[in-house]
């Protein structure tokens, strides 16, 4: 078994001469990771531009796109580049591990969710509470977890009412809360990003997996292959149409004589009753690098992810209507997440000669030096970090037999996902309950208030919603580093460690970023989300004490049979190469109520222009029409961001960017 899951001799000498990056590489992408941080957050709390979201996130393209443009005037001046093509994309690998941190994987999340519970503890801030007598979540939450249990004090109240003139930023509170939720998201951070490194072997270069979001930076910043198709015309057109559309999008935002460009239309209401009535006003979105990145991946995986995000779930709550049911989206969720726990199971099931082989050698103190570390320090420092986020958890006041299976459900579902990711190349991708605060909700709704217990409830909701957000998952950024190392020749020791540093430094970054900024500019004045987020969070605390969220015994026969339907789709793929149906599709499809009604028409655009290229043309007109996809992909990247700049100098009362 060891010969069999020992890498190529090639692909070790390959490893053992990977190019070691330079110390202007590593200062510039620190640099950019501490100055994307700063105006992350800026952007994140004022106008809820998340610059960072999905796992193509425009903070870590757009600079390897500029420098890609750079290095050619740089060249011909001073005869060399600025940034040879693996520094840029060991500069990328640095931002896109940090690129949810000032958005909604961090930042967003943490700072006036440590605010909201003390503030909205007071009937004064939240009314609703003269309802129920007795109900009070801020005695199970601890003084040293927050920087004030006082709703009146300056250090709560100025982030929602603002600061009294000649006041100062209350820094001092903050230091003990903020260190030790550092050494939780340390932690939780690290375990993740230690996951990408134990499963890179099996899904790189075992199961070779296809990474498609991992090509673009590559294509990108490679300086031959990025000249030779902006020569193709198709790479122009490709580029111009989402720049075009976008540009005139916010030209009638800003100035409304000008004429706009619906890029999310929908059907209106066609049908007048039951059961087509659920039919109504579907929408046909049009996100260029959903259409981009669809043409690039396996066409069953493309057509399943549109057929059973934007059918199948059709199909059945027109069923469902006509059985005289209306409440659709708890089914379909509860299918997706049977489907997801399978997934798991079955990618564990895939991977276990190679799992058991890591954990041989581990014990034997041996292998793993070709990757980013050594198995026995990976699997010691990813039970550390796995010890330290449940023991942080149980300490916070929850019971530690709930603390583990929230971990565990975690760890479960950034894996499915980073597969999905990794596999289907889906520029965005959330795991069930992400505003809610993921794996607590499920737990809320199998076994109710009562079993978990009010502290436990307190705790799990505190913990969970500074995390649950799966928009920018670290797993999934990890693992396409690591891929992109593999792809450059990149030494994967020094990625290893220079992930862990971005970040490490973009939550320290964060910190007197944001604390700054919710002083400076109180809750009412802050975009849209960032605005609302906090009474939704004292919402959730209100709901899960005062309500029973259990779902009825048959929720639990949906989750078991979207399990055996994904087990089934899995051993139909396995055994006829002609089963058009993966069950990566199936159980993406509902997993947030959203995802196929915001995305499953681009899939089929993306899926449809591939089935007929591929159809007419072959390969040859496949990789004729690559530049084109490449051109609409880079150009969504180039004209959303530079949008997102201005939008934060000149904002408006409507969203210029759609995540």
């Amino acid at each position: 078994m060891e010969a069999r899951l020992r890498p190529p001799f090639v692909e070790r000498r390959l490893i053992a001469e990977a190019e070691k990056v330079t110390v202007k590489a590593i200062f510039a992408a620190l640099l950019l990771v501490v100055g994307i941080t700063v105006a992350g957050c800026h952007s994140a709390f004022l106008r809820y531009d998340l610059i960072g979201t999905g796992h193509l996130p425009r903070s870590a393209l757009f600079p390897i796109m500029l420098f890609a443009v750079i290095n050619p005037v740089c060249r011909f001046l001073f005869k060399k580049p600025l940034f040879s093509s693996s520094e840029l994309l060991f500069i990328y690998c640095a931002l896109v591990i940090t690129s949810g941190i000032p958005g909604q994987q961090f930042s967003n999340y943490l700072y006036t969710g440590l605010i909201s519970p003390v503030y909205h503890a007071h009937p004064r801030n939240m009314p609703e509470l003269l309802q129920y007598e007795g109900l009070n979540w801020l005695q199970h939450i601890p003084e040293w977890s927050v920087p004030s249990k006082d709703p009146r004090s300056g250090v709560v109240a100025w982030v929602f009412e603002g600061m009294p003139e000649g006041a100062r930023i209350p820094w001092q509170p903050w230091i003990l809360p903020l260190a030790l939720w550092t050494i939780f998201f340390f932690a939780l951070f690290t375990s993740h990003v230690i996951i990408a490194a134990l499963l890179r072997r099996q899904w790189v270069e075992y199961e070779k997996l296809s990474f498609p979001l991992a090509q673009v930076p590559v294509d990108a910043a490679e300086e031959k292959r990025l000249g030779s198709m902006a020569r193709n015309l198709l790479f122009w057109f490709g580029f111009i149409i989402p720049v075009f559309v976008f540009t005139f999008r916010a030209l009638h935002i800003y100035f409304p004589y000008f004429p706009n460009i619906n890029i999310y239309p929908n059907w209106g209401a066609i049908f007048q009753g039951r059961p087509f009535d659920v039919l109504n006003y579907t929408p046909f979105n049009i996100y260029f690098d959903m259409i981009g990145v669809t043409y690039l991946i396996p066409s069953d995986v493309g057509f399943s992810f549109w057929f059973f995000s934007f059918v199948g779930r059709r199909i059945q709550m027109v069923i469902r209507s006509a059985m005289g049911l209306t409440d659709h989206i708890p089914p379909l969720e509860h299918q997706t997440i049977g489907g997801l726990f399978m997934l798991f199971f079955l990618q564990m099931w895939v991977a276990r000669k190679y799992l058991g082989y890591v954990f041989q050698q581990a014990r034997q103190g041996k292998g793993g030096e070709e990757e980013a570390l050594p198995y026995r320090h990976m699997l010691i420092l990813l039970a550390i970090c796995v010890l330290i986020v449940i023991a942080w958890t149980v300490k916070l006041g929850v019971a530690i037999h709930w603390a583990i299976l929230l971990f565990a459900v975690h760890y479960m579902w950034r894996t499915v996902q980073a597969r999905m990711i990794g596999e289907s190349g889906l520029f965005i991708f959330w795991t069930p309950y992400p505003v809610h605060g993921g794996p607590s909700v499920l737990f809320m709704r199998l076994f109710g208030k009562e079993l978990i217990g009010a502290r436990n409830v307190v705790g799990l909701t505190m913990v969970s919603s500074k995390f649950g957000d799966s928009a920018a998952c670290s797993v999934t950024q990890a693992l396409h580093g690591f891929k992109i190392a593999q792809l450059a020749n990149l030494n994967l020791r020094q990625v290893f460690y220079l992930m862990l540093a971005s970040a490490y430094i973009a939550v320290l970054t964060c910190h007197p970023t944001s604390i700054r900024i919710i002083y400076m500019t109180p809750v009412p004045k802050m975009g849209w989300w960032t605005r609302g987020y906090p009474r939704w969070l004292a919402n959730e605390f209100l709901i899960r004490l005062a309500q029973d969220l259990r779902v009825q015994t048959s929720q639990y026969f949906h989750m078991i049979g979207g399990a055996i339907f994904t087990l089934f789709l899995a051993w139909m793929r396995w055994q006829f190469f002609w089963w058009p149906f993966h069950p990566l599709g199936y159980a993406a499809s509902s997993a947030v109520p959203w995802f196929g009604d915001r995305y499953g028409f681009s899939m089929f655009l993306g899926w449809l222009m591939k089935a007929l290229v591929m159809w007419f043309g072959g390969i040859k007109m496949w990789h004729f029409f690559k530049p084109f996809v490449i051109g609409m992909i880079l150009g969504n990247t180039f004209i959303l961001f530079l949008l997102i700049v201005v939008h934060f100098f000149f904002p408006t009362n409507e969203v210029v960017v759609i995540e």
